[in-house]
C-alpha cells in the first residue's frame, strides 16, 4: 500500500534535525537564506517533508546559516552525520589531530586485515 505523502529526504531529515537543535522556526531558516517572509515557512516545510528537493545552491545556503558542513545535510548515515557535525565544530588544529588519528587507525586495521587474510 503506497502513501500519498512523500517520505522525508535525507536533506529534509538533516535540515529538521539541525533546525530543531538550534531552536529555530521554519520561517527563520527561510528568511535567513533570503526567502520572502510570506513563503519562507511553507518552502522550508516542503523541503523537510521531502515534498520538494532544494536546489543545491539553496542547500549550500541552508548549510551556511545552520552552521553545518554541506556533507552533513547529504549524509544518509546517522552516525557518520554525527561524526561530520562533531568534527566540524572542532578547532582546525583538533581537526588535524583527529584526521591523523583516523589515518593511523585505518592503517592499523588494514595491516591487521592483510596479516589475517
Amino acid at each position: 500500500m503506497s502513501s500519498s505523502r512523500p517520505s522525508s529526504t535525507i536533506i529534509g531529515q538533516r535540515l529538521r534535525e539541525r533546525r530543531e537543535q538550534l531552536g529555530w522556526s521554519l520561517e527563520r531558516v527561510g528568511v535567513s537564506i533570503g526567502l520572502d517572509e510570506s513563503t519562507a515557512r511553507a518552502r522550508i516545510s516542503r523541503y523537510e517533508l521531502g515534498i520538494h528537493q532544494p536546489p543545491e545552491q539553496t542547500t549550500l545556503l541552508m548549510a551556511a546559516v545552520l552552521s553545518v558542513p554541506l556533507a552533513f545535510l547529504h549524509c544518509d548515515d546517522d552516525q557518520l552525520a554525527e561524526i561530520i557535525l562533531a568534527a566540524s565544530e572542532l578547532p582546525p588544529k583538533d581537526q588535524e589531530q583527529l584526521l591523523k588519528s583516523l589515518r593511523i587507525r585505518l592503517d592499523e586495521l588494514r595491516s591487521e586485515n592483510s596479516s589475517t587474510g
